[in-house]
């Protein structure tokens, strides 16, 4: 008898022995192990390859259907709390919709945006390696991992020396676990190094760059995804002289719907405050240079590469600059003045989510400000003054000791600022007597397509019959909208909304249909139109309901009854008839 109750405590014990290690190997293999982690379906979660595979299909441009923008509309919409928890956290952490980047594949297939030029030209065998180098800070994991896998699925093997990824000192534990976990499992030939304290962008990059041994290297923003042979057109620039400085058109990945849009020809610039800019290219330039290198006077310095050897020669980056900000333009005006050349390569494209916001503080206050400083002191001579004449503030801060700087100048024998100006960027502003600037090229960013109207009419709520009206005047900004009776005549001005190709509805073409961001179910109300998240309205269609969906909120447009006077907001998308919103088209 008690070998009987021996044997079964033995059998008892190896079966929870067996359970706990298939246990392990489940938490060990899945993706997502952590409850609350994986958040809805993803399109392949867990990358289907490992290190040195091929991956040609993924630069099919047509290779299934993950990118196109009713798919990525869906994976927008906030159906549960949970989804709701996660959309806020996102946005409040890292200025982007990690909700829908939780959800798309680390290797999805984007749009072949290069002009037919590109795709037909060809690059030399040998051409140099490279190493990567990404900096992040407490970076969103989907979004930290999907650039990584873009760089080894859209580049040629033999020229990926490396990829370092400079941790800067995050403090998001979860996140360096999951890091840790997934690149071990995945991709165990990425290098992580992490600082020991916060060092900001600047010195993060250098020492990236220290612990690089490629002959190129390649910076990258911790949310990208390059695209089809991103890489090959900008290593064959620099292999025809190694002081080529080059850069990659920069597409657009929104940051609250995560499509790809190609981004328009142009090239860096600055203003006398010291922001980069971007400037258009002139008609005659932009018809001769589909895909040959455009001289560039300045780059937005979150996407480059350059030879090695040449970066450390030229001086890296200023390292008594502070966090981030004015480095791009430091960096620029040294390759100029100091014998380099700084071009774009319009045949190397790569996605960049842009936020509208930086969701994290530079520790010890304004850097921008005190880098600037460093900037005009070193490399402005006579012009510095025009910065002061924008910011005579700047005149009581501070900006440490630039002696090093200065003698960098004089050993590298580099040409004055006044050179620069006539040699690179001539089309710069010049401020008169008057401190007034001539009227010259106006900012790209700030050029808008031209309106294209769809539909104009009254957009009408159809469980109850109302349209859509202004409480106020419908040239005042935070106007709310509200339910009244429909007014047919072509002269209300109230009511009669212009739906446009960019998808944003005007109110008699003057300001758009916006929704309070800062509020979880924010009024809707009239704001100056300007391409934001939350004027953006896509027609969903809900068991024969069609609704007004708002992609950056995850939301669609509602009302809390049917009477006049109602105001609008938003409420998660379903089938009840209070989102129920049609245009009457009127001529």
């Amino acid at each position: 008898m008690p070998r009987l109750k021996s044997l079964r405590c033995f059998i008892i014990l190896l079966a929870l022995s067996v359970a706990i290690c298939c246990f392990l190997g489940y938490i060990l293999w899945n993706d997502d192990p952590i409850a609350g982690l994986n958040h809805g379906p993803r399109f392949h979660m867990k990358s289907r390859y490992r290190l040195g595979e091929e991956f040609d299909n993924l630069n099919v441009s047509d290779h299934g259907d993950i990118y196109k923008e009713e798919v990525l509309f869906d994976l927008a919409q906030i159906k549960t709390k949970k989804d709701q928890e996660i959309h806020d956290a996102g946005y409040h952490q890292h200025a982007f919709n990690v909700l829908v980047s939780d959800k798309l594949s680390f290797t999805r297939p984007l749009p072949d945006v290069r002009n037919k030029v590109c795709k037909d030209k060809h690059y030399p065998d040998h051409l140099p390696n490279v190493s990567v180098v990404i900096c992040f800070f407490n970076e969103a994991f989907s979004a930290l991992i999907r650039t990584v896998h873009s760089v080894y699925h859209r580049s040629p093997k033999h020229l990926i020396h490396e990829v370092i990824l400079v941790d800067d000192f995050s403090d998001d534990d979860e996140l360096e676990w999951r890091l840790k976990k997934y690149l071990s499992l995945n991709l165990p030939g990425v290098k992580v190094i992490r600082s020991h304290e916060r060092q900001g962008l600047i010195r993060a990059r250098m020492f990236g760059a220290h612990k690089a041994t490629g002959e190129v290297l390649v910076f990258l923003d911790s949310h990208c995804e390059v695209n089809v042979d991103w890489l090959e057109p900008m290593l064959a620039r620099i292999s025809e002289n190694r002081k080529n400085v080059v850069v990659p058109i920069i597409d657009i990945i929104n940051a609250d719907t995560f499509i790809y849009e190609a981004s328009p020809l142009v090239k860096g610039g600055f203003n006398w405050g010291m922001h980069y800019r971007w400037d258009p290219i002139s008609a005659s330039t932009h018809a001769s240079t589909h895909a040959e290198p455009i001289q560039s006077p300045t780059m937005a310095g979150g996407l480059f590469a350059m030879n090695r050897e040449y970066f450390h020669e030229l001086g890296e980056y200023d390292p008594g600059m502070d966090i981030w900000g004015g480095e791009n333009l430091e960096i620029s005006f040294r390759i100029w003045q100091c014998g380099g050349r700084l071009e774009i390569i319009p045949c190397s494209r790569v996605g960049h989510i842009f936020r509208k916001r930086r969701p994290y503080n530079s520790p010890g206050g304004d850097s921008f400000m005190k880098n600037s400083l460093r900037v005009v002191h070193t490399w402005m001579d006579e012009y510095k003054k025009y910065f002061f004449n924008v910011r005579p503030e700047a005149e009581k801060t501070t900006y440490g000791n630039i002696s090093d700087r200065l003698a960098l100048r004089k050993k590298l024998g580099c040409k004055s600022f006044k050179w620069y100006l006539d040699n690179v960027y001539p089309e710069q502003n010049i401020p008169d007597t008057n401190g007034e600037g001539r009227k010259g090229n106006m900012m790209a960013q700030l050029i808008r397509k031209d309106i294209v109207i769809k539909r104009k009419g009254l957009l009408k709520h159809m469980g109850s019959g109302l349209c859509v009206d202004s409480e106020g005047d419908i040239h005042e900004k935070r106007t709310l909208l509200r339910l009244a009776v429909c007014n047919l005549s072509s002269g209300s001005r109230k009511q009669t909304w212009y739906e446009t190709q960019d998808k944003e509805f005007r109110l008699a073409n003057v300001l758009c249909l916006d929704i309070q961001s800062e509020e979880k179910h924010g009024f809707a109300r009239l704001m100056k139109c300007g391409s934001f998240g939350s004027q953006e309205w896509v027609w969903n269609t809900k068991d024969g309901v069609s609704q007004l969906f708002n992609p950056a909120s995850g939301m669609c447009l509602t009302t809390n009854t049917v009477e006049p006077g109602s105001y609008l907001s938003l409420s998660v998308c379903s089938n009840s008839r209070l989102l129920n919103f049609d245009i009457l088209e009127v001529p």
